[in-house]
Formats: C-alpha cells, structure tokens, sequence
C-alpha cells in the first residue's frame, strides 16, 4: 500500500440524503480494508493507494460554506443537527491514524459548531478509543456488519462480526452514538436465516439501534479482481444502473428482496428503526 500525503483542490462539499445531510472533502482517500480487493466502490478507479489530504482548514471551510447556506429540517439523518459524513471514503479508523490533524481535533470541530454534527463508517470498532463524553453532543459512528459467512469471503481479514457487536456498547460508554450500517446487504441462496442469526445476536448483545441498509452494488472491474468465491456472491447483482457502468439487483426482482428483509428485521426489531434502506 502507498500512502501520498498532498493538499486537495477537490474542495466541495457535497449534498447527500442518505447517511448524512452531507458528505465533506476527504481528508483520506483509499483504505487498507480487507473489502478492496471485493465489492469496494471507492477502489474501483483507486487500487491499493490512500491520499492524505493535508490542508484540513481548506476542508473544513468548504463544510462551513455548505452550512451557511443549507437549510435544516427534521429528517432521517437527524432531527435538529445537519450531519456531515467525515469519511465516506475511507474507514474512520484509518483517520485516526494517518489523519495530519489529531482526530478529537477534527471531531471538536463539529462539536463547537451550534448546527453541525459529523458522522463516519467504520469496520473496525475495536480500535476506536476515543472517549467523547465531555462533548455538547454525540459524534455518530456507524458500525458495517453482514453475516459472517458474508464477511469471511467480502472483507477478509478483518474484525468479526461478533466482535463488532459486542463494541457497540463499549463506544455507547465512550460516548458515541452507534448506529449499524447493514452494508453491503447480499441476497444469495440461505440468505434469509443468515440474517436471521446476524439480528438475533444483535438483539441479544447490543439491543436495539437504529440502521441503515444499503443493497449491494456491482461494477465490471469490481468482479474482474475479485476471487471466485467473492464472484459468486456478488453474481446477482449484474443490472447496469448507469453509463459508469455500476450494477444492481434488477430492480424488478429487488423491491421484493428488500421487503422480505425488512419481514425478518420486524422479527427481531421494531422497523421504524431502519433509517433508509435501498
């Protein structure tokens, strides 16, 4: 892996409806995860290369120019702060290791703002120590999880699902607030009991958090590195979904799925719990 620190001139903030109000500049682009060689989006054009961006006032300002003009309504993302993804790109953790700015830092940054919260994704929650508690409000750290079965095959190498369950309540004592990132959701043969472990675990260890759910996407080059067993897996999501050429579960076939996912989430929670789920 190649790590190239610079400064970004990639300085817009972008609008999102998903996990976030928002989705800042990178101040890490690229990742060491065990899911680039798979379904990884972000590694379809990148490869094993992570750009640290050095100029975090620019990136910072660039959110601060967003905000000012960005109207806030309660919604999905949350009810009173605008949320702003601070590593759509990258896994929090190697933020917290590589980032030229010290990550309580950055993170005080949204926390001394009276509007803006930050949010991130991480597969790796065992290594997230940051105590938070003597912030004015809850960053939010989104925890990735898929049956292990899934995980053993998609990301390999990296820390258990199990393991990710039982953090959640750790980096609840921290001070976080955790939700769970059901991403990428893989619809292959047994996949209905797989699921069904994964959230009776869930239920028994971490209780209940909300989520958010997001189906697999697919790419021609994505499938070309992957090992056959990774192929297999991701097979059936193979509906062009634009000229990027970026695949999909055929639609048609798709609403079904998805509906039959949240029956066997409503098993185990209560489904206004799912933030959004495509």
């Amino acid at each position: 892996m190649k790590i190239t620190h610079q400064e970004t001139k990639t300085l817009v903030t972008k609008p999102n409806n998903n996990s976030a109000n928002s989705i800042a500049p990178n101040l890490i682009y690229g990742c060491f995860g065990g899911c680039v060689g798979t379904y990884c989006y972000m590694s379809r054009f990148n490869g094993p290369r992570v750009f640290v961006n050095t100029n975090v006032d620019d990136i910072f300002n660039s959110v601060l120019k967003w905000e000012s003009s960005y109207v806030k309504v309660p919604d999905q993302q949350d009810p009173v702060y605008k949320m702003v993804d601070i590593s759509c790109n990258t896994d929090l953790v190697l933020m917290q290791k590589h980032m030229p700015e010290d990550m309580m830092t950055y993170l005080k940054r949204y926390d001394d703002h009276e509007n803006l919260n930050s949010t991130m994704a991480t597969k790796y929650p065992s290594l997230l120590k940051l105590d938070v508690n003597h912030f004015n409000k809850k960053p939010r750290v989104r925890v990735s999880m898929m049956p292990q079965a899934y995980s053993d095959i998609l990301e390999p190498k990296m820390q258990k699902i199990s393991s990710r369950i039982e953090d959640i309540n750790r980096l609840k004592e921290l001070g976080w607030e955790v939700h769970i990132n059901y991403s990428p959701l893989i619809f292959h043969e047994n996949w209905e009991e797989y699921y069904r472990e994964l959230f009776s675990e869930v239920k028994r260890v971490a209780g209940v958090n909300k989520c958010e759910v997001i189906a697999l996407t697919n790419h021609p080059l994505q499938m070309e590195r992957s090992n056959p067993e990774a192929k297999e897996l991701m097979k059936y999501s193979d509906e062009v979904k634009n000229k990027s050429g970026v695949m999909r579960y055929p639609l048609e076939a798709k609403g079904t799925l998805i509906k039959a996912f949240i029956n066997i989430y409503s098993e185990f929670f209560n489904p206004v719990s799912i933030r959004y789920i495509f």
